[in-house]
């Protein structure tokens, strides 16, 4: 079993000088789920997160909850996730664009002149059109139109002409709808449901983002606290190393030592002062990794230290936590991003399978139109009883209007392809890739159950890593002392003593990078499990997708 922290106090440690400095030494951090005064929202859209100031101050004093919540208002990492999940939204719209109707106007003139090999054909022919066209495309796979067409025709004829111009009008509704091949919204539709499809990817995208941005801000604010106690413990072991000189210079003056056993304690001094000048620069780096995080932009910001103000206490440790592995896969599975992601993409491949064995299929077309067309002249016409009627354009649109002469068709299209080698391929080529979907999907399930029990071995391993350092450097104090108080007896030497002060330097170091791993490895679980947005009291508003937990099954993402 692995612990993780959540009961039963420690034994307390002994305090001490040592001790004092080194506070981590016993400590740990179970993290509890935020309450919910402490809860930080997150907005998804990348215009609605504003860029929040750092405290003010000579110096930026930062919580724990104060890092993140700033990380997450400030990181550029979620305007990079906030925009890829726009186009995914764009991507929508683009694909409904294909089931927008459209409006198309021709016009058009002409003139030609030609030889003539009679006098019933007309040297010179003039022309004009105006054609209106509405049409568009349903999901069913519907193609349909409604068509209002104008001409004129100039063609005369000398000797023979009696009407010229001529104006002919008509108007025509007309459709064409598939019955195999083509015919449904599995077909036309794909696209739609594959940008939706997308869209929910990219959301999830962002959740991990968020995710991570939180283990980041988390890592790097405990590096920094690890980077500021382990100057301290340097700047003691400095405290002890002048400490040991003055003893030594002391009994060189009474004549208890040779004026040569100076030269160690000298030699220890300089070796803390190197340690302390890497120490610095241990915590400039990782300041400089959290202002990253938090997208400092000001210049003086980058001037002013940023100092941690949260610290893990020795009533903090707990033992006796079982992480447990199988509830924790289980609450991966329901909740992990990665996982809704995989599921998507069987979804999306589903939907492109569903196309392919649609190619499959002859094709079946049912076609019709029906509309009225009109006629009319530029010229004068006798009337039966007498009377001249002067034609022109209007009495073509009158034919129409009193549907004087309707039209229709109605026909069929069968058509089958021998041999469909194409749709076969890539129907074949569409399965292949859905199962290979699946396998990763498979693959995604065994990543995180390696995952999830690394994580909890590694609590485990850290929590027993805290426990062996802290007693080293406990027995590293205690042999110090004992050196310390030879060493005032004349009963051994300057040297041994540094040496041990060394022993006891290096104890504290250990001990100290074991908590911040350990405080690492709590995140990391978190992390894993897919409850960290949980644990931190992280709501993300306005995302298109959901993120309790769900099953992981096909169709589950839906």
């Amino acid at each position: 079993m692995t612990r993780d922290c959540s009961s039963n106090p420690a034994r307390p440690f002994r305090t001490g000088p040592v001790a004092s400095l080194a506070v981590l030494a016993l400590a740990a951090f179970a993290a509890p789920a935020a309450r919910a005064s402490d809860a930080i929202s997150v907005p998804v859209a990348a215009k609605d997160r504003r860029a929040v100031p750092l405290p003010p101050g000579e110096k930026i004093e930062l919580s724990l909850q104060q890092t993140v919540a700033l990380t997450l208002q400030n990181v550029l990492d979620l305007d990079v996730a906030s925009y890829n999940l726009d186009e995914a939204r764009f991507g929508i719209q683009s694909a409904k664009g294909a089931f927008d109707p459209y409006i198309e106007l021709d016009l058009a003139t002409g003139d030609r002149q030609s030889a003539t090999a009679s006098r019933l054909q007309s040297s010179e022919t003039k022309t004009a059109d105006a054609n209106f066209t509405f049409a568009g495309l349903l999901p069913s796979g519907t193609t349909y139109a409604l068509g209002w067409r104008n001409n004129r025709l100039d063609q005369a004829i000398p000797g023979f002409t009696t009407v010229n111009p001529t104006y002919s009008s008509g108007l025509a509704a007309s459709f064409t709808q598939p019955l195999l091949r083509n015919f449904g919204t599995a077909v036309h539709g794909r696209f739609v449901v594959q940008a939706r499809l997308s869209r929910d990817a990219s959301g999830y995208d962002f959740v991990r983002a968020v995710q991570s941005a939180i283990q980041l801000s988390e890592y790097a604010y405990w590096d920094l606290v690890y980077a500021v106690e382990n100057l301290r413990a340097k700047q003691e072991a400095l405290a002890r190393a002048m400490d040991l000189n003055r003893i030594t210079k002391i009994k060189i003056d009474v004549g208890a030592l040779a004026p040569i056993d100076v030269v160690q304690t000298e030699v220890t001094i300089a070796q803390r002062e190197q340690d302390i000048i890497t120490a610095e620069g241990l915590i400039g780096d990782a300041q400089d990794r959290l202002r990253r995080l938090l997208n400092v932009q000001s210049q003086p910001d980058w001037s002013r230290p940023i100092v941690p103000t949260d610290r893990p206490t020795r009533e903090s440790l707990r033992e006796g936590f079982q992480a447990d592995v199988e509830a924790g896969f289980k609450r991966a599975l329901e909740t992990r991003p990665e996982v809704r992601q995989a599921l998507i993409l069987i979804e999306s491949k589903k939907v492109t399978r569903a196309y392919t064995k649609n190619q499959m299929r002859p094709r079946l077309d049912l076609s019709g139109s029906y509309g009225f067309n009109g006629l009319g002249a530029q010229a004068l016409v006798q009337n039966p009883d007498g009377t001249l009627t002067q034609l022109n354009y209007s009495d073509a649109l009158q034919d129409i209007t009193h549907r004087t002469y309707p039209s229709w068709t109605l026909g069929v299209a069968f058509v089958v392809p021998i041999g469909n080698n194409v749709a076969r391929g890539n129907d074949a080529i569409a399965n292949a890739d859905l199962e290979l979907s699946r396998t990763n999907f498979a693959i995604t399930k065994a990543n995180l159950q390696v995952e999830v029990r690394a994580a909890a071995r590694s609590i485990d391993t850290a929590y027993r890593s805290v426990a062996a350092a802290t007693k080293a450097r406990e027995l590293a104090e205690r042999n110090l002392d004992a050196e310390k108080k030879k060493y005032e007896n004349g009963m051994t030497t300057s040297f041994q003593v540094a040496q041990i002060q060394n022993d006891l330097t290096t104890a504290i170091t250990s001990e100290l990078q074991a908590i911040a791993t350990y405080l690492k490895n709590i995140v990391a679980w978190h992390k894993a499990v897919g409850d960290i947005l949980e644990v931190k009291g992280v709501v993300i508003q306005g995302l298109p997708v959901s993120t309790a937990a769900a099953p992981a099954e096909e169709r589950a993402a839906k």
